[in-house]
């Protein structure tokens, strides 16, 4: 139960208690009264939620699907108010540190998790899948750019099979420096191992999109997700996304961090990048 429902049960117990006495006075009255005072209980609750909600930056009303600047991943949508950055490539002194898998990466490509609309004759519906979506490049084995601004995904394919034979299990961490001084070691910010954060309904959008993605199909979440698994088994690729996580709002200061994907028992990284993560200190 969310917070703001706990709040208006609480004002809904009490107020029925107060009614009730004033039932055996007179029974009309008494249910005039109570329903005048849980509409004022009920501003009340909703100037509080409103409170909390500002102060927290979350929704009191509860968690929306995947994608998070935590560990519970929820939904990652753009702020209009917020900055992007010119990223490029990052600096010698950050990838020569990461020695590459050699593994190819295709399809890499950059955008947000967030909702798109579609249409079927004149009825338009909206979905939650991946939009925005923009090519990158990889340079040096393993290194994707342009970077990423804070809260966009990453995406790529890999070969499925060559993929699975590096991982003996649970090989694999995100490793993140600051990308000014990256002798001061690793930062806490990445400590979701899954190197799926996109699910494959989210890769399959609607078909008649307004994102102008034709690879895609029809029907309920469920069988687009299928669809999606079916084609990319076929091909022998294994999907693999990744958030540029937020460390806080959207409000400076900021910083660039460069991350990459380590496997602790080869020393080899499979993929590196660099992000602009909004700290919000």
């Amino acid at each position: 139960m969310s917070l703001k429902n706990t709040m208006y049960l609480l004002a809904g117990v009490a107020v029925l208690s107060t009614g009730h006495m004033a039932e055996a006075r007179d029974p009309f009255g008494g249910l005039k009264s109570a329903v005048k005072k849980v509409k004022k209980e009920k501003k009340r609750v909703d100037d509080a939620v409103e409170v909390i909600d500002r102060v927290t930056g979350t929704s009191s009303s509860g968690f929306s699907n995947r994608g998070s600047t935590s560990n519970s991943p929820r939904t990652a949508k753009r702020t209009p108010t917020r900055t992007d950055y010119k990223m490029g490539m990052p600096s010698a002194n950050l990838t020569s540190q990461t020695k590459c898998t050699g593994l190819a990466l295709s399809d890499v490509t950059i955008g947000n998790l967030g909702e798109y609309t579609f249409q079927q004759g004149f009825s338009k519906e909206k979905r939650t899948g991946f939009i925005n979506r923009k090519p990158g490049k990889v340079s040096k084995s393993c290194i994707i750019t342009p970077g990423l601004q804070s809260g966009e995904v990453v995406y790529f394919e890999v070969n499925r099979a060559q993929y699975k034979a590096l991982d003996k299990g649970n090989d694999f961490e995100w490793q993140c420096v600051r990308s000014d001084n990256p002798g001061a070691g690793v930062t806490d910010y990445w400590t979701w191992n899954s190197d799926q954060y996109l699910g494959d309904s989210h890769m399959k959008l609607h078909c008649g999109n307004d994102q102008g993605v034709t690879n895609c199909a029809t029907g309920s979440n469920s069988s687009r997700a299928s669809a999606y698994s079916a084609d990319i088994k076929k091909r022998g690729k294994y999907g693999i996304s990744f958030l540029a996580r937020t460390t806080g709002k959207f409000r400076g200061p900021t910083e660039k961090l460069y991350c990459q994907y380590y496997n602790k028992r080869t020393g080899q990284s499979l993929v590196g990048f660099e992000y602009m993560s909004a700290s919000g200190r």
